[in-house]
């Protein structure tokens, strides 16, 4: 499935503690930063994902950059479950900027 053909973004209840909305809050990533990125044509980069299927990185409307990690949901394959994030690193910025063509 292609990283743009998806539907809605998959995020546990509150309540839920080990949920995917709390794990990201924890790093500081909430439903804004997550919706931002993804509205601001974020780039998919290479990584080793062991625990994810997607690897992009952006910035937020504020021009902060993100490298958020996603996989398809198991409640509905048209789905884009959040599963970890962290401000991005240089290389990772260097990455984007790449195939954004900026970094010429």
């Amino acid at each position: 499935m292609d990283v743009w053909d998806f539907e809605a973004i998959d995020w546990d209840d509150e309540e839920d503690e080990e949920g995917n909305l709390a794990h990201c809050r924890r790093r500081g990533i909430d439903e804004r930063v997550v919706a931002e990125v993804l509205a601001e044509a974020p780039v998919e980069i290479t990584m080793h994902l062991v625990t994810a299927e997607i690897s992009l990185v952006g910035p937020d409307r504020g021009g902060a950059m993100w490298t958020l990690l996603f996989d398809w949901s198991y409640k509905r394959g048209d789905w884009i479950r959040p599963v970890t994030g962290w401000p991005a690193e240089p290389e990772e910025i260097r990455e984007w900027k790449r195939a954004r063509g900026a970094g010429r």
